[in-house]
């Protein structure tokens, strides 16, 4: 087999390949064998009918078609491996020559992995912050389990609705007088204050008794769901029907032992202001680590093929498909309620995605130049971690990630981290 680059553009390379006629005997052999099935002749069972039958019949040609097939794939392979090409999509392939006592030439333009350009990536000397956690932030976590803590309790007939009430009610919206779908609601729980309704409607509920009805006008959003509401005055009728408010607990030790083995409420403080420092310094650690990442991202150079944005894209649609459906929802439902479509949300995900495959190409590209590879030992840890993750034996775990190729794609995790390790090492100030 013989087989020649005819042309390298920027990502694009295209290559000639020639295969001997032995091999071209051998693959129009096999295609007969794949395709004889198809095939039935008068005094033959369908299957059964022989070559040289079918070739008087029909011709030779008849099989050509697949012979092709069979010796790009067998032959396609091979050739990207002796060239140290890196493909990122599929070949086009154009057949020159195919003739059954003649060579089998062929022609295929590859698209194949850019060559990243990196830029100074040592010594950039980028700060890490690092975030104080003060006694006000102690108390606001403090405040918050109390509020989580407490009760809502039932007011009498006299009560006046307050923010951070939590109202019952009934309300039923119209446009010019006429009620309008989506618009209406019975026993409905409503917190004042929350934000959950259309600007300015709770605000008018404030101060009102329980019992009352209240009229109350509102000017919805201009990019309201519904086109046929938004930015247009609207009116509800609302009738409160009950008023709830919340019943703090007292913040004392007795508390701290309701909501955990605490002995008081100064061990508690203690706990929490432990666990903020934690998350503090990790906030820290990722802020500065995505620091790194974009300095030395924005300072390499790539052109990048479209189609590895295009798969990115089509990656990054299916996880939000998938997050959709895992919380039960349909992800047309989502579409139509934002009123976008599918290449709207594919506009809004391309940055993320040129950034995601530029990041990738930067990472294997500085792990090749410092020489960052993956161990065997740190490759049977990291198994051994997803294996205990989803109750697994580490061996079984191991066996699926090979049957379903994903040990690779797991390799080049653990590579990408230690990567991302060194760059954070080699550039804080």
């Amino acid at each position: 087999m013989k087989a020649e680059v005819l042309k390298k553009e920027a990502n694009v390379v295209e290559l000639k390949v020639e295969i001997p006629q032995e091999q071209v005997e051998q693959a129009i052999a096999k295609a007969y064998i794949r395709t004889r099935k198809d095939y039935s002749l008068p005094g033959f069972r369908k299957g059964k009918v022989p070559r040289n039958i079918l070739e008087k019949r029909f011709g030779i040609e008849i099989f050509y078609e697949e012979a092709a097939n069979i010796l790009v794939q067998e032959s396609y392979p091979e050739v990207i491996e002796s060239q140290g090409l890196e493909p990122v999509d599929l070949p086009d392939i154009s057949v020159e020559q195919l003739d059954s006592e003649q060579p089998f030439i062929y022609t295929a333009k590859v698209i194949v992995l850019p060559e990243l350009q990196l830029g100074k990536y040592k010594g950039l000397k980028i700060a890490k912050e690092e975030k104080a956690v003060t006694d006000e932030d102690v108390d606001a976590e403090i405040k918050a389990l109390q509020n989580s803590k407490a009760k809502l309790i039932a007011l009498g007939e006299d009560a006046i609705a307050a923010k951070g009430d939590q109202v019952v009610i009934d309300f039923s919206g119209t446009l010019d007088g006429v009620e309008f779908k989506g618009g209406s609601g019975v026993n409905y729980p409503l917190i004042l204050g929350s934000g959950a309704f259309v600007p300015g409607f709770e605000d008018q509920l404030m101060g009102a008794g329980q019992g009352e009805k209240v009229q109350v006008k509102v000017t919805m959003p201009e990019d309201y769901h519904n086109e046929e509401l938004a930015g247009k005055e609207v009116e509800f009728t609302v009738e409160i029907k009950e008023i709830k408010r919340k019943e703090l607990p007292a913040l004392d030790d007795d508390f701290a032992r309701e909501v955990g083995d605490y002995d008081s409420l100064a061990a508690l403080k203690d706990f929490i202001r432990e666990r903020l420092e934690d998350r503090a310094q990790q906030e820290s650690e990722n802020k500065f680590r995505t620091d790194v990442l974009e300095a030395v991202r924005d300072k390499a150079e790539v052109d990048i093929p479209e189609v590895m944005i295009e798969n990115e894209i089509k990656a990054m649609l299916r996880q939000m498909e998938n997050r959709f459906a895992q919380q039960g929802l349909k992800f047309e439902d989502y579409l139509s309620y934002t009123g976008k479509t599918v290449d709207d949300i594919k506009a809004e995900m391309r940055p993320g995605a040129e950034n995601n495959v530029k990041t990738e190409l930067l990472l294997d590209t500085i792990s090749k130049v410092e020489n960052i590879s993956v161990e065997e030992a740190e490759l049977e840890e990291e198994i051994a971690q997803l294996a205990a993750v989803y109750g697994q034996d580490a061996k079984d775990m191991r066996a699926a990630l090979e049957k379903n190729r994903q040990l690779e794609a797991l390799e080049q995790v653990i590579r990408h981290r230690k990567t991302m390790d060194f760059l954070a090492e080699a550039n804080v100030k």
